[in-house]
């Protein structure tokens, strides 16, 4: 099994701070001494996800989510420990060297490495003699070398081994290969998916790549685009493309504008637009909007200037209204897409249009002409919007919407809301992605059990005036969780509380610490504190004796039973206890 060093894991965890990492996958805002976000773990509305940057640990107050900055990438990225580790060490330029018998490559591990080998040989093929007509294809359609560089554009060749002829040999497990989404099977066996196409690599939140599509240049294939399939490393519905280059600037312009093509996407970005996003190989979807929802409260849906892409982009805004966020059309010209618009116009009409871009609901009733529509017509649209609306859970987002639609069309306010109950009965809310239910926590509620938790909150609050005191009787902390956590505290210290969250391998066990670290508090006097607790844990065991054995006597007496023996007992644990508060005193 590969091992990595603790001092390079120890020095990875200090340089990459937690709140720089997080920030580039949640949209976080300070509270207090912490920081909060939408949490990348589970489907939510309201910010539950915590960042703690002086403790170096995070948690999810939903699900229960937490660990330090390796356990994120592993949880985020589908990583083990070790690929966690070096990422983060390759990110920030610090060498992870691996020790011991790595054995077979884990299955992620090979669904990485195969993806990134076929990037590198696409790429340097579209720039090869046998890509010439590919590339020329791409000149034309003004994007630049640089461009089609820093994404790293490519080409399949027409070749049934083009990429499966690169692998061979390479100790690839027939599991990665067939999860991959790179090959299909013919009749001599393996052989590649993807052939005569321009190839945009599609990469995951870290840049890695996942999967890619696949656009023919110059066949007659009906097919235009052809897109990975989903894979272990590859989900359509929550991944957009280039959002690994483009996050910080939808973060800095406190908006995104979402378009449909690979195309249009690079168009934008190569003429200074960077806060651009593009789905990749599918619809966009409700679990789109709750990805969009953790990085910014404001899109511009820029969709082709046909039908087709009028549906689609009423579609997708809706969808963003029914996940509270503000959904703008930009108007690109009838027979465009931004790809075209960006080229013919010039970016300064592109950016005017940008500005000039309408709200979801007026784009709507303009495009469908509502005022002018013959009654029947104009019913039947009211009550087609009104199911879009039903949906939407913000009650401030759905009045607006309310008023603007009664506005525009002069309808009576009582009927509206008379419609509008009609709709809310109709909809089925079942289909619409809901909330995950938060986990259930493991919970210590006896008073042994917080007064344990108590020391170790004091432990990592007030470590040098506590740690003499935990140290000298540490056996009395009775749950081995809480004992484990103690150790680990004593062991490295309280600045190395991400340290301590590492050591829990298990998910539960690990995520139930981490909420109680992340609870920790500080007290006026943690010395008293702590006697407090240990002299609870040495007595309320007495006590809970003493209690139980008064239900005895009671049982006994009912019966009509001799009772003697047992008061006797009862006396002695009363000694027992006597001698314990003195012995402390």
């Amino acid at each position: 099994m590969a091992r990595i060093s603790q001092e390079t894991i120890d020095r990875i965890r200090n340089t990459a701070d937690i709140l720089d990492v997080i920030s580039q996958y949640v949209n976080l805002k300070k509270r207090g001494r912490n920081f909060f976000g939408l949490c990348p773990f589970h489907d939510e509305r309201t910010p539950s996800f915590s960042v703690a940057p002086d403790k170096e640990i995070y948690h999810c107050f939903g699900c229960g989510a937490g660990g330090s900055v390796f356990n994120f990438i592993m949880e985020h990225e589908n990583l083990t420990f070790v690929e966690a580790v070096q990422q983060l060490g390759t990110h920030y330029g610090i060498e992870v060297v691996l020790s011991g018998d790595s054995g077979s490559k884990q299955l992620f591990t090979q669904l990485y490495e195969l993806h990134e080998i076929a990037a590198a040989v696409y790429t340097k093929n579209l720039f090869s003699a046998k890509g010439k007509a590919a590339l020329n294809y791409l000149l034309e359609r003004g994007l630049t070398e640089d461009t089609l560089k820093e994404f790293k554009v490519g080409f399949a060749p027409d070749s049934w081994e083009f990429l499966t002829k690169r692998i061979k040999g390479k100790g690839y497990s027939r599991e990665s290969v067939d999860k991959s989404g790179l090959f299909g099977k013919g009749k001599q066996g393996v052989v590649d998916r993807f052939r005569s196409r321009i190839m945009f690599p599609i990469m995951n939140r870290s840049g890695k790549v996942i999967a890619f599509g696949g656009r023919v240049f110059e066949s007659e294939d009906p097919a235009k685009y052809m897109n990975s399939p989903e894979t272990p490393l590859y989900r359509k519905s929550e991944v957009f493309y280039g959002y690994h280059k483009t996050a910080p600037a939808m973060r800095r312009a406190g908006s995104a504008i979402l378009v449909e093509g690979y195309m249009d996407f690079l168009q934008l970005v190569q003429a200074g637009i960077e806060n651009v996003l593009a789905v990749s190989g599918t619809a966009f979807t409700t679990r789109h909007a709750v990805q969009i929802g953790k990085i910014t409260q404001k899109v511009y849906l820029a969709y082709d200037g046909d039908e087709a892409g009028q549906k689609a982009a009423l579609r997708a805004g809706y969808a963003l209204l029914q996940n509270g966020i503000a959904a703008l059309i930009v108007q690109v010209p009838e027979g465009l897409d931004p790809d075209d618009w960006v080229q013919k116009k010039g970016v300064d009409i592109v950016r005017t249009g940008i500005e000039n871009a309408v709200p979801l609901l007026n784009y709507h009733l303009e495009i469908t002409a509502a005022i002018d529509l013959p009654a029947v017509e104009r019913s039947n649209l009211v009550k087609e919007i009104l199911e879009e609306i039903a949906s939407i859970r913000d009650g401030i987002i759905r009045d607006d919407l309310l008023q603007t639609l009664a506005n525009k069309l002069n309808i009576n306010e009582r009927e509206m809301v008379k419609q509008f109950r009609n709709a809310v009965s109709r909809k089925r809310r079942p289909s619409q992605l809901q909330e995950s239910k938060p986990a259930a926590p493991t919970l210590f509620i006896t008073v042994v059990q917080k007064a344990q938790v108590e020391i170790i909150s004091a432990l990592l609050t007030s470590f040098r005036d506590v740690k003499e005191l935990v140290q000298n009787n540490i056996d009395l902390i009775s749950e081995p969780l809480l004992n484990k956590t103690a150790r680990l505290l004593l062991e490295h210290g309280s600045g190395s509380t991400a340290a301590v969250l590492e050591e829990f391998r298990d998910k539960s066990e690990r995520e139930t610490i981490a909420r109680i670290l992340m609870n920790g508090h500080n007290v006026n006097d943690p010395q008293i504190l702590v006697q407090e607790c240990l002299q609870t844990l040495k007595t309320q065991p007495v006590r809970e004796k003493i209690q139980q054995t008064r239900l005895k006597i009671r049982e006994l007496e009912a019966a009509g039973k001799d009772t003697s023996a047992v008061i006797l007992e009862v006396g002695q644990l009363r000694e027992q206890l006597r001698l314990q508060t003195e012995n402390d005193q």
